[in-house]
């Protein structure tokens, strides 16, 4: 196997760079904060990107905690990998992360400074302080599996390599809870009162209703206990789940994992 490394100081874009330089240098796999790639896929890991503090965030993307390490060599072991690509912040880093997942020394050290002009990398920084934001190289359906809470955005880049044929690659902003700009939250009553308002849009058919909301690492299930016109049960409850779901993932952009209705009475007609 032969382990590329990405070097560079934090928030200069080296998360932002990754998916090219793997895809001119042929490697189909990454190590990015924790985190083991494949493609457009994390395989396995805990990303730092979504620990819930800066020291916890630098403890994940080292493999400090030993379950963790252990996953991903075990993951790495069972993969016919011959090219990874490992991103740091420092060579230092790269070697303590190839040492505990025993990947070898490094074949090709690639410098950000390299890849990217200066104003480029002024830029990612100035993203970073200002706005908090991160980069994590998969798609932002990817992303949703593994984050929750985090405000996303997919960016969609066109690449090529020197043969001139060209890829697509999408990679997703996210802004972590150990952000610069502090901590966030979206409260329980303003998420209530989100699903509150798309119900009152049935009440022509609702007698009463219930709500529970659920809180998960990646993400918040919805469950809800109805009273309903009879004749109206399938498709109605069917449009709520849509409408909630569409309104708790555009105005909150939290991982909705599922939304549980259950129809607990009937009312007829008279």
């Amino acid at each position: 196997m032969k382990v590329y490394s990405l070097v560079g100081p934090s928030g200069t874009g080296k998360s932002y760079r990754a998916l090219k330089v793997a895809y001119e240098n042929d490697i189909d796999y990454i190590i990015d904060d924790g985190i083991l790639i494949y493609k457009n896929k994390i395989v396995v890991g805990i990303s730092a990107k979504n620990a819930p503090t800066k020291m916890e965030a630098v403890k994940r993307a080292i493999f400090e905690d030993l379950s963790h390490r252990n996953k991903v060599k075990l993951a790495i072991k069972s993969e016919n990998i011959k090219k990874i690509l490992v991103i740091g912040t420092s060579r230092k880093m790269i070697d303590k992360i190839c040492k505990r997942l025993e990947l070898g020394k490094v074949y090709k050290e690639i410098s950000i400074y390299d890849i990217a002009t200066e104003e480029e990398i002024n830029i990612a920084r100035k993203m970073r302080i200002e706005q908090g934001i991160h980069i994590v190289p998969v798609p932002t359906f990817e992303v949703k599996r593994h984050f929750s809470g985090l405000f996303r955005n997919p960016i969609k880049l066109l690449f090529k390599n020197r043969d001139s044929q060209e890829k697509e690659f999408e990679k997703t902003l996210v802004r972590p809870t150990f952000s610069y700009l502090g901590k966030y939250f979206i409260s329980q009553k303003a998420i209530s009162q989100i699903i509150d308002y798309e119900i009152t849009k049935f009440t022509e058919y609702l007698k009463n209703y219930t709500l529970n909301i659920t809180h998960f690492n990646n993400g918040i299930k919805v469950s809800l206990k109805i009273g309903i016109n009879y004749t109206k049960i399938y498709p109605l409850c069917r449009q709520m789940q849509q409408d909630i779901f569409t309104a708790l993932e555009k105005m909150t952009l939290i991982n909705v994992i599922s939304i549980d209705i259950t129809v607990v009475r009937i009312y007829f007609d008279k």
